[in-house]
């Protein structure tokens, strides 16, 4: 039986991979963002930052990094839909190193968004063409049900 787990980090390497892949659905933005931000440049700066890794039967699949501000989730897309049992245990991973975060979601990705606004995290601002929303424990909602603190 293949089995879903959490890393101690992120494989930097797949993380970028998962990114790429998805930039490359993503017109003339992705295009730009797959030209300007190398594997080097997205380790130099992501390199230091706390993360967990999603992994798949002890493959890396991709994982969650957090910046000191924002969360960033990315899974190579064959594993799309089948990484979510490990979410629940993300965000208590990322609640713990801070309470209130922002998360940047692209205006023309309506399932992210749905999830977001699923979840009970509200949009609190727009930033070009991503909507910001702050996600809280306080605020998370699973299958309708809000969950305290």
């Amino acid at each position: 039986m293949k089995r879903l787990s959490l890393a101690a980090h992120a494989d930097l390497d797949v993380y970028y991979e998962a990114e790429m892949a998805r930039y490359k659905t993503l017109g003339e933005h992705g295009q730009w963002m797959m030209h300007t931000v190398t594997r080097k440049r997205f380790i130099d700066f992501f390199g230091a930052c706390p993360s967990i890794g999603f992994e798949y039967d002890g493959k890396p699949i991709g994982g969650m990094i957090f910046d000191g501000e924002e969360a960033h989730v990315a899974v190579l897309p064959e594993y799309h839909g089948r990484w979510a049992l490990l979410w629940e245990s993300a965000l208590d991973w990322v609640f713990s190193l801070k309470q209130e975060i922002d998360v940047k979601v692209e205006a023309f990705n309506p399932t992210c968004i749905a999830f977001m606004e699923r979840n009970g995290w509200p949009a609190i601002d727009r930033d070009g063409d991503f909507i910001v929303f702050r996600m809280t424990p306080r605020t998370r909602v699973r299958k309708g049900i809000a969950r305290p603190l």
